[in-house]
C-alpha cells in the first residue's frame, strides 16, 4: 500500500516586498520570501538598495522589541 501524501503549503506576505509566497522562512515573527532572503544575503553597504532593506529589518527588531515586555528585555 503506497500512501500519497500532499504537501499543504499556504501563501503568506512577505515583510519586505509584500509578494505572496510559499517559500521563506520567520524572523522574530515577520516572514520573508526566499527572494528577499538571496537579496539580503548578497547585498553591499554600497548597493542601490541597502539603505531600504536595512530599514526594513529595523522595522522587524523595533517591532518585535515593542511586542516584549519590559520585564523580558536582556
Amino acid at each position: 500500500m503506497v500512501l500519497h501524501m500532499e504537501s499543504i503549503a499556504t501563501k503568506r506576505k512577505c515583510f519586505i516586498c509584500e509578494q505572496q509566497s510559499e517559500d521563506g522562512i520567520e524572523v522574530l515573527g515577520k516572514f520573508l520570501c526566499t527572494n528577499c532572503q538571496q537579496k539580503l544575503i548578497n547585498l553591499s553597504p554600497f548597493d542601490e538598495g541597502y539603505d531600504f532593506y536595512r530599514q526594513k529589518m529595523i522595522d522587524i527588531w523595533e517591532g518585535y522589541m515593542r511586542d516584549i515586555k519590559y520585564e523580558n528585555r536582556i
